[in-house]
């Protein structure tokens, strides 16, 4: 339920939280990387560029209300809640699926075994010190420093020259590369400059062909000291993965049921308002999300024309906003005239709770204090979010729950 409900609440909550995390990865030593998705950032915008709708909503501007500040009632009609018969499958987990699983972590985390007796080779993985400096003042630049670095020769994830200059490098042996940055490279002040990275190769390594219970160890897992106890861990994973799929399922269905069997009224624009102005916020972590991992910023236009191209919506950006935020009101009314009938309410104590919590959970925050935190934020988001959750966990308690026919479950 939270998975599926909470999107909209779990988003604003982490946008407020992203601020110091985006900070910090503008800090890290990434100079030396070519950033590969940067490749995707381009073309992705190429594609949306080209017939892009712009947002011209004034966002800052819009009138809004509250769920809080209407009777849900005035504006949905109800289908029947309890009693809701939909159909879901509980996957059965198999030998198979949890030797694929390995194979996924082994496809990720290679076992590794250290290579002594040759110099670096194509698809080695090495364990690198380097130092960066503009070639002309020999001066080292930010970011371009790192000690034990791994790198895997042939990832193409460095510039280009630096992983094939390693090639026919000796453990232990220190080599200069006289490389150039590529003109479109994203810190402006590295963009076609000539550099120097002087490198050191601590170690080379290769892939193992087959796992053991000590890389079964290293992997890092939780309660995992060797094979035996990855495999469980494999299934235990798998379970639970299936166990979340199907409750997914069975929320999905009954909330689909109930919305086509309720009938709505046009909601209040300024309530609608509420949620496009949410779906700002959204936008704005999303685009914060894509630079940080990529290096590439996206505007929210760029955003919501792919959401629009994914979607197969036909018309412009704001009346995308304008129609998603719609359903979006509607769901919450539909939800709020149920809670109203079943006297189901969110006190402060569990609103703070949950705040806490995600506070506390948080790597890192852009906040001193919770309590700073806590003010920064629309405490209608949360009451709401918990609600909905609720009132569709009543929903999937009072449901009739039958096993998917093979037809069904394959559509």
């Amino acid at each position: 339920m939270k998975k599926k409900l909470s999107v909209l609440l779990a988003g604003v909550m982490v946008c407020t939280l992203f601020t110091a995390c985006s900070k910090e990865a503008a800090n890290s030593d990434t100079a030396a990387t070519e950033n590969a998705s940067a490749q995707e950032s381009t073309t992705t915008e190429t594609s949306t560029d080209e017939t892009a709708s712009a947002i011209t909503i004034d966002f800052d501007n819009l009138a809004t209300m509250a769920l809080k500040d209407v009777k849900a009632s005035d504006y949905v009609t109800l289908g029947q809640y309890d009693g809701i018969t939909v159909e879901a499958s509980l996957k059965e987990i198999t030998d198979e699926d949890v030797t694929s699983y390995i194979e996924n972590i082994k496809a990720s985390n290679p076992p590794m075994v250290e290579v002594t007796d040759r110099a670096v080779q194509d698809g080695d993985t090495v364990n690198i010190d380097y130092v960066g400096k503009f070639a002309d003042t020999l001066e080292a630049f930010d970011g371009g420093t790192a000690q034990g670095a791994s790198l895997k020769i042939g990832s193409n994830s460095y510039i280009e020259g630096f992983e094939s200059g390693l090639v026919g490098v000796e453990k232990g042996q220190t080599v200069d590369l006289n490389l150039t940055f590529p003109e479109d490279y994203g810190a402006e002040n590295l963009a076609g400059k000539a550099v120097v990275f002087t490198v050191t190769v601590n170690s080379i390594n290769t892939e193992a062909e087959d796992i053991t219970d000590d890389w079964a160890a290293g992997l890092g897992l939780d309660g995992v000291t060797n094979l035996e106890e990855l495999k469980k861990y494999a299934l235990d994973t798998l379970n639970s993965n299936a166990k979340d799929e199907y409750d997914t399922t069975v929320e999905n269905a009954v909330i689909t049921t109930l919305s086509d069997s309720s009938t709505f009224s046009e909601a209040p624009q300024e309530l609608v308002n509420r949620y496009i102005k949410q779906q700002d916020q959204m936008l704005e972590y999303r685009a914060n999300l894509y630079s940080y991992y990529y290096g590439q910023q996206l505007s929210a236009t760029d955003i919501v024309n792919m959401m629009m191209q994914s979607e197969g919506f036909t018309g412009t950006a704001d009346e995308y906003l304008n129609s998603i935020s719609t359903d979006t009101t509607n769901q919450y009314l539909m939800f709020q005239a149920i809670a109203d009938e079943l006297g189901i309410e969110v006190s402060e104590q569990e609103i703070d709770d949950y705040l806490k919590n995600a506070y506390e959970s948080a790597s890192s925050t852009g906040f001193s204090t919770y309590e700073e935190y806590k003010a920064s934020l629309d405490l209608e988001v949360y009451r709401e979010g918990l609600m909905a959750e609720k009132v569709v966990g009543y929903m999937v308690d009072h449901a009739n729950v039958v096993e998917a026919t093979s037809d069904s479950a394959s559509n």
